[in-house]
């Protein structure tokens, strides 16, 4: 390519951008079509990522539906146990699903029956709150966090605190490692007198949970 004619189309190809940008300078004379662009460029970018990686956001939800689910004929049944055996305040069932990180409120009941002020809520599993994050490591290892709760975790912490609970214990389901499809909480005004009984009460329940009926 000869010398001047390189020289021409790098100055062309100069003024080119020069020219859109100040067209782009031109068209932003406000602050509302700032946002405008701003929003526009948003939109255009998530929906090129939604493109360039629409296999793998597939796959992600084709695997999602393949992972097992609580046994939801029990869960009446298994709630209706603990409050027989362990004397609780609440007992709350979550659905978990650990590829997205979500925790949804399935059924939430108390001493006088169900109560559905909070169905459908997820609140999710890793927080900013620590000691949440601690007790979501201990039943992905397949412990049973119990402990005195004097401060909420969640907003569902807010419902247990009002409905007077004091202490809690959780329980995944199943009750084994690895497997954290589902989460039993169980809340008491103060600590239970037996402990041991509890916490094998909670595994019978979460294991009610992991099979059904049909």
């Amino acid at each position: 390519m000869q010398p001047q004619l390189w020289v021409s189309k790098m100055s062309d190809g100069k003024l080119n951008a020069n020219d859109t940008l100040t067209k782009v300078l031109d068209y932003v004379s406000s602050p509302f079509k700032l946002f405008a662009l701003v929003v526009m460029a948003a939109l255009a970018f998530g929906g090129y990522f939604v493109y360039t990686n629409q296999d793998l956001l597939i796959g992600a939800y084709k695997e999602s539906k393949k992972l097992p689910s609580i046994a939801e004929d029990r869960v009446e049944d298994a709630a209706t146990h603990l409050f027989k055996t362990t004397n609780a305040t609440v007992v709350a069932v979550f659905k978990v699903n650990p590829m997205f990180g979500t925790r949804v409120l399935y059924r939430a009941y108390a001493k006088d029956g169900r109560d559905k002020t909070n169905d459908g809520l997820d609140v999710g599993l890793f927080s900013q709150n620590s000691a949440n994050n601690a007790d979501v490591v201990r039943l992905m290892a397949n412990e049973t966090p119990c402990g005195e709760y004097k401060t909420a975790q969640s907003e569902m912490g807010i419902w247990y605190i009002n409905k007077g609970v004091g202490y809690t214990c959780r329980i995944s389901v199943p009750p084994e490692q690895g497997r954290f499809i589902g989460q039993i909480t169980v809340g008491w005004e103060t600590e239970p007198p037996n402990m041991d009984s509890a916490r094998t009460m909670l595994g019978i329940a979460a294991t009610m949970l992991s099979r059904s009926k049909q």
